[in-house]
């Protein structure tokens, strides 16, 4: 009974447009916010070096600064002992928008996990990291493509009840499985084929 209504209450959690967005900000690096961010601990930054921290392509900073600027969020500035030096620093607009990023994130996730002890965080923690491995293992896998891809059972199953039958299909044309060919323990775990 509890895992029924465990299911219910993850799937229901999955739709929440905010764990949508956190789950694609958190999961991605950002690199023009991880630009702003060296920006603002790090003084007479340079695109080199912006390039060098973020492991890409200068061509790729020169678009990011660009950027930033459109933004009004950094600046360009020559170095007063090197002319052919230009560093680029944070304007109070970039620092005050990096702080609100930062603020705003924080303020959700507090809203989200209030009324939790540090304690019960550790244990949800540890009990969701438990799910993710349990959806992990191959032999979740085996059992999914054993379930899913016997359209006989399902034939069946749409004689009883529709409803079932319907919701096999819906998962099976989901973006993230990209059409069903059998599950794929990776492709599944990071969100469809790539």
């Amino acid at each position: 009974m509890h895992e029924r209504n465990i299911i219910n209450q993850l799937a229901h959690l999955s739709r929440q447009p905010y764990l949508v967005f956190a789950g694609q900000v958190e999961e991605k690096t950002d690199n023009t916010f991880e630009a702003m961010r060296l920006l603002a601990e790090e003084e007479k930054v340079t695109a080199g070096r912006i390039s060098e921290y973020l492991d890409i392509k200068p061509s790729s900073v020169t678009q990011i600064i660009k950027k930033l600027e459109e933004a009004g969020t950094v600046e360009k500035v020559k170095s007063t002992e090197d002319a052919r030096v230009t560093f680029v620093r944070l304007t109070e607009k970039g620092k005050k928008g990096l702080e609100d990023k930062g603020s705003i994130s924080e303020q959700l996730r507090n809203e989200l996990f209030k009324g939790f002890s540090k304690e019960e965080l550790e244990k949800f923690d540890e009990y969701t990291t438990r799910l993710v491995e349990n959806i992990s293992d191959e032999s979740f896998y085996n059992k999914l493509n054993e379930i899913f891809g016997d359209d006989r059972r399902w034939q069946q199953f749409d004689k009883m009840s529709a409803n079932f039958s319907r919701a096999r299909g819906q998962m099976m044309r989901h973006e993230q499985f990209g059409g069903f060919d059998g599950f794929h323990r990776e492709d599944f775990f990071r969100g469809g084929r790539r």
